[in-house]
């Protein structure tokens, strides 16, 4: 199962909301900074304890091309940061400023989109993934193709809204349809979640609330224990039914594929 988190230039929240969901995720998960602008993943929550070793950079030097996606995917392992406070959550830095993020060409995405769609039969574990805001005509696109859901991040704003109606544009073009796009909304505002996702044409994935605590423990490496923060903050408890949801929604067609498939 492959999930991307991304948004409009409003910039909302994706990478707290990856990060929450990547925590919470009922099962072994790897989160994956796919951001071509430069990740926040790893200053945030993780600052100081990522060696620039590990990553995408390193992973796309391994996993060249010619080599099978599901070797490619077992080769995430050895690129990852364990999460100290939380095993379960493998994490793949990504790039630290956009000239890294040039440097991966349409192959590599491709490449990259295919071991992330085989990670679950690779490795034991979904996939999760920041692919930040989308402003730009080149970079990502292949990971958001492979997706089985794309959570579009939008604020209850009217400036959030519009700028989720350019990515919208842009999700139909590349994608050619949104039936695997829904609405994320974050926080609080004058207009209720169903609302934002009503105005924006798509069905509501869910919500998360403003949970600044919280968010600033991932976003920026705020100080408290994020165990702690996991078993009371609003938003943890908001990210963790949504990440059931989304496994829920996808075991369906999940077990219709194996079918098939025999």
């Amino acid at each position: 199962m492959l999930t991307v988190v991304t948004s409009g230039k409003a910039a909302p929240g994706v990478t707290t909301s990856t990060w929450a969901l990547a925590l919470t995720w009922p099962r072994p998960v790897l989160a994956a900074d796919c951001d071509p602008a430069g990740g926040d993943m790893a200053p945030g929550l993780l600052a100081g304890r990522v060696s620039t070793e590990h990553g995408l950079l390193s992973w796309s030097t391994s996993a060249r091309r010619g080599i099978p996606a599901i070797a490619a995917a077992t080769m995430f392992a050895q690129h990852v940061v364990e999460v100290p406070e939380h095993r379960d959550t493998w994490f793949l830095p990504g790039f630290t400023n956009a000239t890294q993020g040039f440097s991966f060409a349409e192959d590599t995405w491709e490449r990259l989109a295919l071991a992330l769609e085989r990670a679950r039969s690779a490795t034991g574990r979904d996939a999760l993934v920041d692919a930040g805001r989308l402003v730009g005509d080149r970079g990502n696109w292949p990971v958001l193709r492979a997706a089985d859901h794309v959570l579009l991040a939008v604020r209850p704003s009217v400036r959030s809204v519009h700028a989720a109606q350019d990515a919208m544009t842009k999700l139909r073009y590349e994608l050619g349809d949104l039936q695997k796009v829904s609405a994320l909304v974050i926080g609080s505002g004058p207009y209720p979640a169903s609302e934002v996702a009503g105005s924006l044409q798509m069905s509501l994935g869910g919500s998360l609330p403003e949970d600044r605590a919280a968010a600033a423990m991932l976003s920026d490496g705020g100080s408290g224990s994020i165990s702690r923060a996991m078993q009371r903050a609003p938003l943890f408890k908001a990210a963790s039914e949504l990440a059931r949801r989304l496994m829920a929604a996808s075991e369906p067609a999940a077990d219709y594929a194996a079918g098939a498939a025999r």
